[in-house]
């Protein structure tokens, strides 16, 4: 898998629901791979306007879970790329919820894209 790749199969499906008159999306292109995800945002943010949707796929259990999403979805935003996120997590044995809110602190104010 590449990024460009991933990019053109998300225009793939980008021109799917164009073509049914649909346009009422969010596109993800997430990988477990956080340099492959990193890549594929940027490329599709250059190519689209439509709101991006950002993870990282089978990321793993806290904390490196939440580590490796941290990193691929920190780095989009500082750079203004991404709508909406979602960490995907494997459950522990416990299965107490992760408090997250602590890993996107950093990025609160780093994002660079306008909002509206």
């Amino acid at each position: 898998m590449t990024p460009e790749a991933m990019v053109e199969s998300a225009l793939d499906e980008i021109r799917y629901f164009a073509e049914v008159d649909f346009d009422l999306i969010k596109i993800s292109v997430k990988a477990s791979s956080v340099p492959l995800m990193i890549e594929a945002y940027r490329q599709l943010s250059e190519v689209t306007d439509y709101p991006l949707h950002l993870g990282v796929t089978e990321a793993g259990p806290p904390p490196a879970g939440l580590i490796k999403s941290s990193a691929g979805i920190g780095t989009l935003l500082a750079e203004g790329i991404g709508d909406t996120i979602r960490y995907s997590l494997t459950a522990t044995r416990s299965r107490k919820p992760v408090p997250v809110g602590p890993c996107l602190r950093p990025w609160a104010s780093v994002s660079a894209r306008t909002w509206t």
